[in-house]
């Protein structure tokens, strides 16, 4: 009741709320008493629903309905008490959603991007999300490709050149093979449909045309920055996802970025997580792979010679889901900006961005992160080495089911994809007995 009456005669406009803490700003107490509100609204829902189904089970519904229709006017009052306090303090109004349906608040800028986000916007205007619409007006073609193949909002996005189909093996530096159309085959048997292929050369666009069941692709009209051009060539390719990544989710489309170089013998987007902005597979094989806290010991210190460490294994970016929001497009234009800028390894900087703490000129991204389960999804390390004995021989394997294998510790790629593919695709589970551990 006493909360009711604080929101029922709002503060004077522009004047801070004093408590023992300190002082309360007009923001921060808006969004308390919108919290309160709703923890309020669900608490008589609750025992109204409870006296109902007690003593009138038939009639609950009715009565129900009645009084939640009386408590949501009571919130309208209440959120437009709230939100005239806000503008006459000169404050971003705050949204209210789903408040009396299931008694939770979702607050947002009206200005921010990104579903139940509550940041402000960035300082530095070139790491602001552009509004959809501006941004389908520029790429409207892709932006129409994106609504016909996207499923809730979700694109898987590979992309490829001539190299990968590897007509020429002068040019293929693992060993031969088609990586291309064996990733289309793998396609079709974990039942993604909602992918897109960046072409990057008339090569690879003339073959994805000649194929008998149609392709989602698109063409890449991207050029390689020059100070990657005398990088390795799979490099040059990999730079140009973090351009295409910054379209991709300003237009609102959470993103799973994958290499060719993998076998999914699941459907990937069943298998995710999505409680952060960049859920990414680790290039680990062991505890490491999610951080381990290490000790050093200086005995020439004497009392104060130890001091603790964190020990994390970089990701890899040719496995990541991208959430659509200002944190992790934050994290793609510092990424491309700098490897437009600087020579690297594209998944070197990466890391560096979204694992180091901001430090001098350093920024942090503070995009979330979450490491994929190693167990499932597997490099080509574990597979074939650190955890051997659990996958091979096939027969007697006691791992669990992956959700993909990433060949990225073997440069005979395209040898160890047919393997796995026959293994968990074709039934023959001793496909895979006779590799070697190194390549």
């Amino acid at each position: 009741a006493r909360r009711a009456q604080m929101m029922d005669n709002p503060m004077p406009k522009g004047r801070p709320y004093r408590s023992r803490g300190g002082t309360f700003s007009t923001r921060n107490l808006a969004i308390t008493a919108i919290v309160f509100a709703n923890l309020l609204v669900g608490t008589l829902l609750y025992q109204a629903w409870r006296s109902r189904l007690q003593h009138n089970p038939e009639s609950q519904m009715v009565h129900l309905s009645a009084e939640r229709r009386v408590l949501m006017k009571r919130m309208e009052q209440w959120n437009e008490k709230v939100q005239t306090s806000l503008v006459a303090s000169r404050l971003e109004p705050i949204q209210i959603t789903g408040v009396a349906t299931h008694g939770v608040v979702s607050l947002s800028n009206s200005a921010g991007s990104g579903e139940g986000q509550c940041d402000p916007p960035d300082p530095n205007p070139i790491y602001r999300m552009r509004p959809k619409e501006e941004v389908a007006k520029e790429f409207p073609e892709l932006a129409e490709k994106l609504r016909q193949h996207s499923k809730n909002n979700e694109i898987m996005l590979a992309l490829a050149n001539g190299v990968m189909i590897c007509q020429n093996k002068t040019t293929c530096w693992w060993g031969g093979g088609n990586i291309l159309g064996s990733f289309l085959t793998i396609l079709d048997h974990a039942n993604i449909t909602n992918y897109l292929i960046g072409v990057m050369d008339d090569e690879a666009e003339a073959y994805l045309k000649a194929r008998e069941k149609p392709v989602n692709w698109f063409r890449v009209n991207i050029k390689v920055p020059e100070v990657q051009k005398k990088s390795h060539p799979a490099n040059q390719v990999s730079v140009i996802k973090y351009t295409l990544l910054k379209t991709f989710l300003q237009l609102g489309y959470n993103t799973l970025i994958s290499d060719m170089d993998l076998v999914y013998v699941q459907n990937p987007f069943d298998h995710l997580h999505r409680d952060a902005d960049v859920e990414i597979q680790s290039d680990g094989f062991d505890e490491t792979a999610y951080g381990l806290t290490d000790g050093i010991r200086d005995p020439s210190m004497g009392w104060g010679g130890g001091g603790l460490f964190l020990r994390t294994f970089t990701t890899n970016v040719g496995c990541m889901w991208a959430k659509s929001n200002a944190r992790t497009f934050k994290l793609m234009v510092q990424v491309s900006d700098h490897l437009a800028a600087h020579p690297g390894w594209d998944q070197q900087i990466f890391n560096d961005y979204l694992m180091h703490p901001a430090h001098g000129d350093h920024l942090f991204s503070f995009a979330h992160l979450r490491v994929m389960d190693i167990d499932h999804w597997v490099n080509s390390k574990i597979f074939f080495k650190s955890r051997r004995e659990q996958y091979l021989p096939g027969a007697k394997s006691t791992a669990p089911k992956p959700v993909l294998v990433h060949f990225n510790y073997h440069s005979n790629k395209h040898e160890r994809m047919l393997c796995v593919m026959d293994r968990y695709l074709f039934g023959n589970v001793s496909a895979c007995d006779h590799m070697p551990i190194k390549s």
